[in-house]
């Protein structure tokens, strides 16, 4: 599909932006591509179209989020249902996200222009929350969504079903329901999978459960879950790519599915995920340190 126009997203905090914005706003003009901006970006985009957020997935073919995860995950939330493709420039640190680096964003734009690209669908997650007979709130994430304990260091009294049947009751400081795209997020760090994001799955991985007869399950995405609270002590907090969240209480239950709309990432001929895995998590560093030795 040919741009006919280039939206810019990011995190103006970040000192390289100036200098990446200027570098896209270059590489616009030479391919002739209009370019506009969000508005937050307008005093570092001299000379660029300024529009509101959420103006902007409804402007442009395209758009480019510059930051990290934190961002790409932003620029997801606010592009919401609509099927414009996201593109992540890593200005951060890991970046599962964001998978092309800074210096390769010229490289990148121009083989945007030309086509040398496709567009990977994954998969949203979304959940609602019952309270007394009736939804008080529904929230929809990209990479996972997270229970946690509240103010106070208490367990919580879960209990989890797949498919209305039941894996018992268990003690824990939450549950993380993610998608295979969120796996290398709290999932990993909690001891979950790493999962491909071609698995059309769900992994549920219970957060310092009290117990050794839980573990990490990945599930088929058009299975029904649903997470009970016995008990939450002090309460307890649902976030949606901890950027969204609500209070969770006593007596209220979870269900989960899969989202309606996906989002779509831009990928590119050289994009590989298990290449980005190794240099990412420095698979093999040891043995080439070792080798080096």
């Amino acid at each position: 599909m040919p741009i006919r126009r280039l939206g810019l997203f990011g995190n103006p905090s970040k000192p390289e932006i100036a200098a990446a914005v200027a570098d896209a706003a270059a590489c616009c003009r030479r391919a002739g591509v209009p370019l506009l901006a969000a508005s937050d970006l307008a005093h570092i985009a001299p000379g660029v179209a300024a529009v509101s957020e959420e103006e902007l997935p409804d402007r442009c073919d395209v758009v480019v989020a510059f930051g990290g995860d934190g961002t790409m995950l932003r620029a997801a939330r606010t592009i919401g249902h609509r099927p414009t493709p996201l593109l992540g420039i890593n200005l951060g640190s890991l970046g599962y996200l964001t998978d092309v680096p800074l210096a390769e964003l010229v490289t990148s734009l121009e083989q945007l222009f030309t086509g040398a690209y496709t567009v990977a669908e994954r998969t949203r997650i979304r959940c609602r929350v019952r309270r007394d007979g009736g939804d008080v709130v529904q929230l929809e994430a990209l990479n996972d969504l997270v229970v946690n304990m509240g103010p106070l260091p208490r367990a919580l009294l879960m209990e989890l079903r797949i498919d209305q049947v039941t894996l018992g009751r268990f003690l824990g400081d939450g549950l993380i329901v993610s998608t295979p795209t969120g796996s290398t997020a709290y999932n990993l760090s909690a001891g979950g999978p790493i999962v491909h994001p071609g698995v059309h799955g769900f992994v549920v991985t219970p957060i310092c459960p009290h117990s050794l007869a839980i573990r990490p399950l990945l599930i088929p995405e058009d299975r029904t879950v649903e997470l009970r609270f016995a008990d939450v002590g002090q309460g307890a907090t649902l976030t949606a790519d901890g950027q969204a969240a609500c209070s969770v209480a006593s007596g209220d239950v979870i269900h989960y599915s899969r989202g309606e709309h996906p989002v779509r990432l831009v990928k590119f001929p050289h994009s590989d995920f298990f290449l980005a895995l190794r240099h990412k998590l420095q698979w093999g560093a040891i043995q080439r340190r070792l080798s080096e030795e």
